[in-house]
């Protein structure tokens, strides 16, 4: 199965309370951000880069995506997590920051950032393959998770 029909599998299926007017406001910018993943899958990984032609880092890649969708995240995947509200496992959705400590596994010292979206899956820009698809039930960046966190808007 490819990647991006990985993706769209896990595309949210967000239910709308209809006694909330903002809801629906936010269940769009959730699902603007899992679908915008799927325009960066396989940019090259650029540390320090912004751009989908010329490569980009992780903090890049969700400084777009968010972007693109109409949301304001700082550059640097240590401010993002800064700017991020704390969520109980519970409350993870597609859409949410996952955050992990790549350098200092088994810290809090967040170094690096992907997107979750949905059933177990999250994107982000990694320095081997770029822009790609991984389950964080991966070992390798299980045992480097430190959060996953939601966008202050959410």
């Amino acid at each position: 199965m490819t990647a991006k029909l990985i993706l769209l599998a896990a595309l949210p299926l967000l239910t709308l309370n209809p006694g909330r007017a903002a809801a629906a406001t936010i269940a769009d910018a959730r699902s603007a951000v899992v679908r915008g993943t799927l325009n960066y899958l396989n940019t090259p990984y650029l540390w320090g880069g912004m751009h989908r032609d010329t490569g980009m880092d992780c903090s890049a890649f969700a400084k777009q995506v968010y972007a693109d969708a109409g949301l304001q995240l700082p550059r640097a995947s240590r401010e993002q997590y800064a700017r991020t509200r704390r969520l109980a496992p519970a409350e993870v959705r597609p859409g949410d920051l996952v955050f992990f400590a790549m350098k200092h596994p088994g810290t809090a010292r967040v170094d690096h950032v992907g997107i979750y979206v949905g059933k177990g899956y999250f994107v982000h820009a990694s320095f081997t393959n770029g822009v790609h698809i991984d389950s964080v039930a991966n070992p390798y960046y299980f045992s480097r998770l430190v959060a996953v966190r939601k966008y202050a808007g959410f």
